[in-house]
């Protein structure tokens, strides 16, 4: 690409207010050369001819640019920015990069000199670190801002520009190359394209390096992510297409700096950065990427379950200027997880089982239910996601006290304001785990989404008398999971957010939180006497199958007891609301002295299947009286319905860049019904955005098989994902890992 030449050349200035390449002898200086010849013996009469006037000395010709080429292919290798499907270049702040530069004559240390300019902004200021003037040096000085000569060959130099210090701004810079001769003559050329500064994991002195170079590849470098759902009784994971290295997505994350509210200032600093991103990939206040919505009805958009990756998401939201419809939190946090891996920062997406949502901020979970068992959902204001889904950012945390850096949780999920503004985070997972929930930002929030106890209370026919059933401090925080380095499977992450349940580590962090609690509720577990329950649920239930729950009672003493047992199933969305109900039944049971029985619920799947909703998700409570003793016991149990996985393969041996292939896809509708409003998507490298391909209908228990051409557009180990959604069957993926060959 060919440079645009500036327009602007200076001379020296004088005092009179203009210019010239150089100043000719006065005419006094020959007069006075003149009257010394005259003054010589018989040398009166000597003519101005004869006086030899020494030349004017000549100045340095101007040193003019015709040409700045920078060396793409060499700095993106170096700054490991080759992958990013951008022709502009990608360098990583504080690490040095070279270019080349093509002068209209030779290069003379000796009387020229090179300055080199990076400007941000409309308004770029030295003040603000918005113009970085780097000076031309004979060596490189550490820790200063300078250019070195590297080799000069005939008109063309090559320089290194060496990084001054480590805070750069994040976003797109001008680079602009002048030259001076003898400090005068001046001549300068900006580089025609934008040079796109990212953060820098490599970098020893950076606020986001990472030391491992295996965990670098994971959450900086891998397009294959891969998310968690379910239960922490049955957890189940789906692959997703980060595609940082998309054209699309590190344009949209600096489009998306550019309109937040950061200043240029701010821009530069990783925890402000990340805040902001939270903000900007939720539409709450910012028209950001993605709307929310838990309402089950999406009709005038994408159901959140239809997405497989990133892409289509981000180049709808290019395109249109428009938020996308619809997310919900694995959608928001995979997003995000793209953005910021694009932007250079580690990142992860976590996922949280039994997430608490505490809107007292009194870290315990309040749940109100009648004497048959019944929820009072007009009392019932706090709520428990079965899983819910957030990000960690791995940074430094300058803002806070030594040793509260790496991973950090940040939410873009617009759940609750932080400042005003639907964003959470960066909060130090060290403070968490610490109970340390005065530090910003938000720590408070996630503690209790991690930590918080759940407290049962049954309530009087009156509402008048409220007495606690039971508490449960191993309900909330469970099983948090992230994706293993270097391989799909899980891994747990929940010793990086509270200490083992129990413990006294944990139990200091509970008490240490609740130093900063207004509010404390003082709670009276019931502790039970003579009669013991276990519930009994199956952890691994096919959709569409008839099962049961088993209560076991136990008698263990010397009289008769008679008790009731009631078991209410309902379905629900994956953050706890109710869709319908799948069983509420109650059985009753006379016991004599010593002896036991086990009452036995069927739940049919004739009842539940048409309540069922995005993640197939059961939620029982059970709760048991004694009649002699007022012994009461309650339960509450997640169950998430077995889904078939799409099995996805290649039917040619080599798959090469540039050639179509062909994709194929096979399953077993696992349900008696029909499946109507079928449609397969598939996302990966090589597709624009996405692929969407409507189906036929499916009859019940039906073997179906799709075939689909695709041409990938990049070498190296792709990933292509294939999801199905119908309208009686949702969120079926499945992806097949291809080696493509240059």
């Amino acid at each position: 690409m060919a440079p645009r030449r500036s327009s602007r050349r200076t001379r020296a200035p004088t005092r009179f207010g203009y210019s010239r390449r150089y100043e000719p002898y006065p005419v006094s200086r020959n007069a006075s050369k003149i009257n010394d010849l005259r003054k010589q013996p018989g040398r009166r009469n000597v003519s101005d001819k004869e006086i030899v006037i020494p030349a004017p000395p000549v100045t340095a010709k101007q040193l003019k640019i015709k040409n700045i080429d920078m060396l793409l292919e060499r700095n993106k290798r170096e700054h490991h920015t080759s992958e990013y499907e951008i022709e502009e270049l990608i360098l990583r702040r504080g690490q040095p990069f070279t270019l080349e530069v093509e002068f209209d004559r030779e290069f003379k240390p000796a009387q020229d000199n090179i300055t080199i300019e990076l400007r941000f902004g409309s308004r770029p200021r030295v003040s603000y670190g918005s113009r970085i003037i780097i000076p031309f040096a004979k060596k490189k000085v550490e820790d200063e801002w300078c250019v070195t000569l590297v080799s000069s060959k005939g008109t063309k130099v090559c320089l290194c520009v060496n990084p001054g210090d480590t805070d750069m701004i994040i976003g797109r810079h001008e680079l602009i190359v002048i030259t001076r001769v003898n400090n005068a003559d001046e001549n300068e050329m900006k580089f025609d394209d934008d040079i796109f500064m990212i953060f820098n994991p490599w970098f020893k002195k950076g606020d986001v390096y990472m030391e491992d170079e295996k965990e670098r590849n994971e959450y900086v470098m891998n397009e294959n992510g891969q998310y968690f759902y379910g239960s922490k009784r049955q957890i189940g994971s789906g692959p997703w297409y980060q595609g940082q290295f998309e054209a699309v997505a590190l344009e949209c994350a600096m489009l998306l700096l550019e309109r937040s509210s950061l200043s240029q200032v701010k821009r530069a600093n990783v925890v402000e950065v990340t805040r902001a991103m939270s903000a900007m990939v939720n539409a709450q206040d910012d028209d950001g990427v993605l709307v929310g919505n838990w309402s089950g009805d999406y009709e005038d958009g994408t159901s959140p379950t239809t997405w497989n990756g990133s892409v289509a998401i981000l180049e709808e939201y290019m395109k249109t200027g428009q938020s996308v419809k619809y997310g919900q939190c694995w959608v928001f946090g995979s997003v995000f997880t793209t953005l910021m891996r694009a932007l250079g920062v580690p990142t992860r997406t976590t996922t949280n089982f039994g997430s608490a949502h505490d809107t007292d901020a009194n870290l315990t979970l309040d749940y109100h239910y009648d004497d048959n068992g019944d929820p009072l959902e007009d009392l019932n204001d706090d709520s428990i996601w079965n899983f819910h889904v957030w990000n960690d950012c791995w940074m430094a945390r300058a803002d806070l006290p030594d040793g509260y850096g790496g991973w950090q949780a940040v939410d873009a999920t617009p759940q609750e304001t932080s400042a005003g503004i639907y964003r959470m985070g960066p909060s130090s997972l060290t403070a968490i785990k610490r109970g340390h929930v005065y530090l910003d930002y938000d720590t408070k929030f996630v503690f209790a989404e991690v930590n918080a106890e759940k407290v049962d209370w049954r309530v009087s026919e009156d509402g008048r008398n409220f007495s606690v059933i039971d508490t449960d401090s191993d309900y909330v925080g469970m099983n948090m999971s992230t994706k293993a380095v270097g391989r799909y499977a899980r891994h747990d992450v929940t010793n990086d957010y509270k200490f083992r349940e129990g413990s006294v580590e944990e139990r200091t962090s509970v008490a240490t939180a609740l130093r900063s609690i207004r509010r404390k509720k003082r709670l009276q577990k019931h502790v039970s006497t003579d009669v013991s329950f276990s519930v009994n649920i199956p952890d691994d239930v096919k959709i569409g199958k008839d099962f049961d729950i088993k209560v076991t009672v136990k008698n263990t003493s010397s009289e008769k007891r008679n008790l009731f047992v009631n078991v209410n199933g309902k379905t629900v969305y994956y953050t706890g609301v109710v869709a319908g109900i799948a069983i509420r039944d109650k059985k009753y049971a006379e016991l004599k002295a010593n002896a036991s029985t086990t009452l036995v619920f069927k739940v049919e799947a004739e009842q539940y299947i048409p309540e069922l909703v995005d993640y197939a998700a059961i939620k029982f409570f059970i709760m048991a009286g004694v009649q002699q003793t007022k012994q009461a016991f309650s339960g509450t149990y997640d169950l998430s319905l077995t889904k078939p996985d799409l099995d996805v393969s290649v039917d040619d041996s080599t798959v090469t860049v540039g050639e179509a292939f062909n994709l194929i896809v096979k399953f077993t509708n696992p349900l008696e019904i029909n499946l109507t409003q079928c449609v397969f998507r598939v996302e990966g490298p090589g597709i624009e955005g996405s692929k969407n391909i409507p189906y036929k209908h499916i009859r019940g228990n039906e073997n179906v098989q799709l075939t689909t051409r695709l041409t990938p557009k990049r070498s190296g180990s792709r990933q292509f994902i294939v999801g199905f959604n119908s309208k009686e069957l949702t969120n079926l993926t499945g992806y097949k890992t291809i080696n493509v060959s240059a």
